[in-house]
Parts: structure tokens; sequence; C-alpha cells
């Protein structure tokens, strides 16, 4: 009787913890569902507060139709990937690069999309990504863009989810081992055959105990990956204020070297004496204009934006190009003459580095044309020329330190990139018929364009 009490109480607590253990199962998949929720919301609203910029930049009067709204929604990080199609389903652009994950809405989804709504879905396998679907008008008739979202925190939430459910799996398979072991009548075992309940046990917590060491080296090579990343970030930003510094040094240097350079020229040295100070004299405002470009293009800026002639700020950049510099023929079109909204200095500095690379690009012989136009509530600037192009490959991935001229530092395009973007405005590059390129900035027209 006592030993039937036992197994009663053993049977209920064994029954109350799986009730336990299953109510904890049910309130994370629930947690989970309400993140992937507002994970989906979040982007959702996200693509519909952005969807307007999209529709303008995809008209086809502007500059890049809807391969411009494909990059302007890459730029702003709204997504890792844009991708345009049919409504058939036909890939016609994607930006960067396709998306890796594979989906596609149905029929009346798509119908639905024309009325200006945004289908979300994910996240999808194998990258885990939200992909949103727009509706977006042609003169052929809608294309649909497809943005690829990632979504860290709810992949990391997603992780954890499945290795919780591992447990709580292993738990209820440990409980109901037990209550079947419970609930089993007793019987008399030979000393030569163990209980087959008893083996079974014993097989299942072994491997539970394989499960468990593999959990716990994937923990480590986890851990050990995030540690790794810290330690790369640390050692960036401490690399970035020692080059700021180094670079701060070793501009006082060149001072100094060129000062006395300048000295040297100036007295009655013989011919290769003097010959070798102008040398220096030259190399160190090479290496000092370097210097500045470079501390220009890392420190942070910040805006003042005021109201100002974008118009008179061309032709003074014109003005001073075509004086200073032997090149191409500028000309400035007759266009829009409203005032523009920004920082004139920083875009001054932006728009400088633009038409000297057209200048040079175009040669002496050749011609830089520049534009203004009104785009509902943008300016758009084009600069365009008559020389060699770019290559198609630098045109979708510019970065510092790349540059296709002898001599050149690759940092003018990447130092306007940056200017622009701080204004919230965006940079494309397009090819000139019959031959150059053609440059379009697109810049907000009022200050509050850019909240």
């Amino acid at each position: 009787m006592r030993a039937g009490s036992h197994r009663a109480a053993l049977g209920l607590a064994v029954l109350l913890v799986g009730i336990l253990d299953g109510a904890g199962l049910l309130l994370g998949l629930r947690a989970h569902n309400r993140l992937r929720e507002r994970a989906m919301l979040s982007v959702r609203e996200r693509v519909l507060e952005a969807w307007p910029r999209m529709v303008s930049l995809s008209r086809p009067s502007a500059a890049g139709g809807v391969e411009q709204a494909a990059r302007h929604v890459v730029g702003v990080g709204l997504a890792s990937e844009a991708e345009v199609f049919t409504p058939e389903g036909r890939l016609l652009l994607s930006v960067p690069k396709p998306s890796p994950a594979s989906h596609w809405p149905s029929a009346a989804e798509i119908k639905g999309l024309a009325s200006g709504s945004v289908l979300s879905v994910g996240p999808l396998p194998p990258s885990l990504r939200v992909l949103s679907y727009v509706s977006l008008p042609q003169p052929g008739g809608r294309v649909l863009l497809r943005l690829s979202s990632e979504v860290p925190d709810l992949v990391a939430d997603l992780r954890e989810r499945r290795l919780q459910m591992i447990g709580h799996g292993a738990t209820l398979l440990v409980l109901v081992l037990a209550g079947a072991l419970i609930v089993a009548p007793i019987r008399v075992q030979s000393r030569e055959a163990p209980p087959s309940a008893l083996l079974a046990y014993e097989e299942a917590m072994g491997r539970l105990g394989h499960m468990g060491e593999e959990l716990e080296q994937q923990h480590a090579v986890e851990r050990r990956r995030m540690e790794e990343q810290i330690q790369d970030k640390e050692a960036l930003a401490r690399a970035g204020e020692l080059t700021a510094g180094m670079a701060h040094e070793l501009r006082n240097g060149l001072g100094t070297i060129l000062g006395y350079s300048r000295l040297l020229e100036r007295e009655a040295f013989p011919p290769d004496v003097w010959d070798a100070a102008r040398s220096i004299r030259e190399e160190c405002e090479t290496l000092e204009d370097v210097i500045r470009r470079f501390m220009d293009y890392v420190k942070r800026e910040t805006l003042t934006a005021v109201p100002f002639d974008l118009r008179r700020m061309l032709f003074r950049i014109a003005s001073r190009e075509s004086r200073g510099r032997a090149g191409a023929d500028v000309v400035i079109a007759e266009g829009d003459r409203s005032a523009a909204w920004g920082d004139e200095g920083l875009l001054e500095r932006a728009f400088e580095n633009l038409v000297r690379n057209a200048r040079e690009a175009a040669g002496p012989h050749g011609h830089v044309w520049i534009e203004i136009l009104r785009d509902g509530e943008q300016a758009v600037v084009t600069v365009a020329d008559d020389g060699p192009g770019m290559p198609a490959d630098v045109k979708s991935g510019l970065r510092p330190f790349f540059t296709t001229k002898a001599g050149g530092l690759g940092l003018g395009l990447a130092l306007a990139l940056k200017l622009i973007r701080l204004h919230g405005g965006s940079l494309g590059f397009g090819d000139r018929s019959p031959r150059g390129l053609l440059v379009t900035v697109r810049l907000p027209h009022h200050e509050e364009d850019r909240a």
C-alpha cells in the first residue's frame, strides 16, 4: 500500500512538472510570435513610409527610373537587396545582387498590391529574411519591387527558441519515460536481465547527454565568434584613433619641411639644389593634399542647413575649376532657380569633386554639362561629360581608395557620396549617349523632406 502511494505521489509530481514544462514551451512560442509580428509590422511601416519616395523615383520622367528607386531603398538601409520583377515573376534587375530568399506572392496578393498596399512575409529560409512587395507604375504596366530586409533580433530570438524547444523536448521525453516506469507493473526480474524500461531510460539519458554536449559546443563557438567580432571592432576603433593622430603629426612635419623647401627656393643656390628644393616642395604639397582629403573623409560632419542658391553655387564651382585647372569647358544649362536647402559649404565640396572628376575625364578638348531640375519635392543636379565613362563594376560598388585615374587618390567620389547622403540625398551613375558618364544627384528641396 505504501509503495502504491509513493508511486502515485511520484506520478503526480511527474505530471505537474510536465504541465509546467509544456506551459513554458507554449509561453515561449507565444513570445516569439509577438516578436515576429512586431518585426513584420516595423518592416511594413518603414516600407509604407518610403513608398511615396519610391513611386516618385520610379516615374518615367525621373532619371534612372525604377532602378533609381531600388538603389534608393538599399542606400538608405531599408533593404539589403532590392529586386524588380514583372507581375509574371520575371526578374528585371537586382541591386546589389539577387536575394537568397525564394518566394513569390499569389495572383490575388499581386492584384491587391496595385492599390498601394505592402505585402510582407517571413522570415524565410535559408537566410531568415523578411520580403516586402510593393507595386510601382511604369509606362508598359506595373512592376513589383521586392525588398529583402534582415531582422537580426528576430533571427537571434528564433535560434534561442529552437535551442529551448530542444531542451523542452528532451525534458518531456524524460518525463514520459519516468511516467512509463511509474505506471508499469512491478515485476521480478532476474539478475542476469535488467528491466527493458531501465535500459530505455539509460539509452535516453545517454542521448540527452550527447545533445547537451553538442549544445554546449555550439554555445562555445557562438561565444568565441561574438568575442572575436567585439575584438575586431575595438581594434578598428583604436586603429582609427591612431590613424587620425598619425595624420595630424605627419601634417605638422610636412608643414615644416614645406616651409624650409620654400625658403631654399628663394635663395641663390646652384640649379641642382634649387631643383631638389622644388621637388621636395611639390612632393610635400601632394602628401599634404592626401592627408587633408583623408581627414575630410573620416571626420564626422555636422550639418548647418539653410536655404541657399544652388545655381549660384554651381556657377562659383565651375568658374573656380575652369580658372585654376586645365580641362574641359563647363556649361551650366538654364533650369530651376528656386532655393535649395542644406549646408552650402559641405555641398560645395561634394559638387566640386564631381565637376573636377568630369573635367579631368573629358580632357582638355572635352565638354562638361551641368543641369538643375526640379522633380516633385527634390532638387536634381546632373553632371555629364563626354569622356570615356565609368566601368560597370565601379558604378555598382563605389568604395574609398579605388580609382581608375593615374595618380588618383580614390577619395573624391567617396567623399561626395558621403556628404550627399548626409543631406538625405542620393548619387547615381549612368551612361551618357553617345559616350561619357552621367552623374545624377538628388537632394531634398526643403528641410522637412529629410525628416
